[in-house]
């Protein structure tokens, strides 16, 4: 289904428009290109026809060569032409590719100036309205409350296109083929998971942003309620880039982590802790090591012939 908010963006970007052509162009190129064999095969198919011919009637065509070489130069210029639109459509998509990546900015600056647009309509509407936020209630209000009803129900419906062409220009696109990496690269990804989220609405905390806006945001389905909402809001905005979008959610992630459940964190930052001096050591009274403790007095000399306690008994001591 053709989005006309997505084909206005691209509109004021034509190198995008431009490149897009061409490889839609250089694809049909080569699904119009007739089948054929290739210059060994057409060849070879000559050849076997003539063999099969000789071994049920034994003739052979005295043009056979000839024949065979016609089939294989005819079979060459048939695959140089295949070869050549295979390269363009190969090489378009490379351009096409690179070319929405480096300019997609210009298209989700558009969608920004149509998203101020419609906020704007929406909120002259609002006056109208009042409190109406249905369209029963319109209709037993009736009079002007009728119509500036219906104006949101159009500018609901354009929300809901910029929303689609908004996702669709951040989205970087499967990588071709012909590219090194796989197809769904991280950013795609990550980019998924943060509509999952709700993210890319409006400029601020997540927290403020309504459950019921949110998931429209998930689901691509927006409502009038929603509409008025971002309405009343000053912060609702197209992302211009990848970039502009991670910036949001990282600035979200700061003041998460900055203020914590309990307020501020702890300062973890580091600091010099002053060594402690090692306390001296203390003298007790029944030390007995003289060359550990030089405070202790130095152990009297025993007498000739003494008895030193709990030793061994010398010869003296038997023959006295």
């Amino acid at each position: 289904m053709s989005n006309r908010e997505l084909d206005a963006a691209l509109a004021t970007v034509p190198e995008i428009a431009r490149t897009r052509q061409l490889h839609e162009d250089a694809k049909k190129r080569l699904r119009d290109h007739p089948m054929g064999d290739v210059p060994d095969v057409a060849r070879n198919n000559v050849i076997d026809d003539a063999v099969r011919a000789f071994q049920a009637d034994g003739s052979w065509p005295a043009d056979l060569g000839k024949r065979a070489a016609k089939a294989y130069t005819a079979a060459l210029e048939w695959e140089a032409e295949r070869l050549a639109r295979m390269r363009a459509k190969d090489s378009t998509e490379l351009l096409a590719y690179d070319t929405r990546q480096s300019l997609s900015a210009d298209a989700l600056e558009h969608l920004g100036t149509r998203l101020d647009d419609i906020l704007s309509d929406a909120r002259k509407a609002a006056e109208t309205l009042g409190d109406v936020r249905s369209a029963d209630a319109a209709v037993k209000a009736g009079g002007a409350v009728v119509a500036a009803w219906s104006k949101v129900q159009s500018l609901t419906e354009d929300l809901a296109n910029v929303r689609q062409a908004q996702w669709t220009l951040l989205d970087p696109a499967a990588r071709p083929r012909s590219m090194p990496g796989d197809g769904d690269t991280d950013e795609r990804r990550q980019l998924r998971e943060w509509k999952r989220q709700g993210y890319g609405e409006v400029r601020g905390h997540l927290d403020d942003v309504p459950a019921f806006v949110q998931e429209a945001t998930r689901s691509g389905h927006y409502s009038e309620t929603v509409l008025l909402w971002l309405a009343s809001v000053d912060t609702a905005y197209v992302p211009t880039s990848f970039e502009d979008l991670r910036e949001v959610v990282e600035a979200e992630d700061l003041v998460d982590v900055s203020a914590g459940a309990d307020g501020p964190l702890a300062d973890y930052s580091p600091s010099v802790t002053p060594i402690r001096q090692p306390r001296p050591a203390q003298v007790y009274a029944h030390s007995s090591t003289p060359h550990l403790d030089a405070s202790q007095p130095t152990p009297a000399k025993p007498k000739a012939n003494a008895t030193v306690p709990n030793s061994e008994p010398t010869t003296a001591d038997y023959f006295n």
